[in-house]
């Protein structure tokens, strides 16, 4: 048996293992560490597939450190632009751009696979109208709050 240390948290990613997904098993390892963040790769003990722990992520290939990435998203969330995002961050304006057609399309991906046959028999736009209807008094010199 090997020294390696053993990883409880992810299960293997290889479809075609029996332990595939099942998590705590002890079959996945900690091969090696690469990045400057110090990603981990993986193995399985049973069907010796290696893998990054990154792999089914946006943050898989992308080789600067998680905190740095999470810096850009939430920045672009709050609708930060792309190059106000590069210079607060420290990161080019391409890994800006990649970082956010990543995250964009595997929340996109995530939201099409969760958000399916929902029963909606209300929706309160209170917040929106209230928005809308505050600009329209401001713009039409109806006083404002």
């Amino acid at each position: 048996m090997d020294s390696l240390e053993v990883v409880l948290d992810i299960g293997c990613v290889n479809h075609g293992c029996k332990h595939y997904g099942i998590k705590g098993l002890g079959n996945v390892v900690v091969r090696r560490r690469y990045g400057a963040g110090g990603i981990r790769f993986h193995r399985c003990r049973h069907c010796q597939h290696e893998f990054s722990e990154r792999n089914g992520t946006p943050l898989y290939d992308l080789r600067i450190p998680k905190e740095k990435i999470v810096a850009v998203v939430s920045h672009l969330a709050e609708g930060t632009g792309v190059r106000k995002a590069a210079r607060l961050t420290g990161v080019s304006r391409d890994t800006v751009g990649r970082i956010f057609k990543r995250v964009g399309s595997h929340a996109r991906e995530i939201h099409g696979r969760l958000v399916t046959d929902l029963d909606v028999s209300e929706v309160q736009m209170d917040e929106m109208w209230s928005f809308v209807e505050k600009k329209g008094q401001e713009l039409h010199g109806r006083g404002t709050l």
